[in-house]
């Protein structure tokens, strides 16, 4: 009977340490998944965590927070071949199509902060 408890007891402590642990989101993402013309953006995703919003970006998840264990869909699901045509399309290098440009460069251009031209993100390789 001991041994019972002592395995129920496990499994317990194991399957709640299961459910506390969550991945937390990546320092960095390079961000390389799109077709373009231009090299792999290097995101320093941790840097924004206190700036705006998760569903500032991930806007088709809009409960998502750093402790969400929910599964973050890459932008390239809808934006590398929209469905479409009001989705913008990250293969487009426009500042007004591309969404990357439309989130990161609208916002550092308000900010008067950060990068906004497009060597400061697609170093030459």
């Amino acid at each position: 009977m001991t041994q019972l408890k002592l395995a129920f007891v496990a499994a317990a402590i194991a399957l709640l340490s299961a459910l506390g642990a969550q991945a937390a989101p990546p320092e960095h993402i390079t961000i390389d998944d799109c077709v373009a013309k231009k090299s792999a953006v290097e995101f320093p995703h941790a840097a924004h965590f206190e700036l705006t919003e998760c569903s500032t970006c991930h806007h088709t998840q809009e409960n998502l927070t750093r402790d969400s264990t929910e599964t973050v869909k890459p932008c390239s699901e809808c934006h590398n071949e929209p469905e479409k045509k009001s989705t913008p399309s990250c293969s487009q290098s426009s500042l007004k199509k591309n969404q990357f440009h439309i989130n990161c460069v609208d916002c550092h251009k308000a900010e008067k902060a950060g990068p906004t031209k497009c060597n400061d993100c697609h170093p030459k390789e």
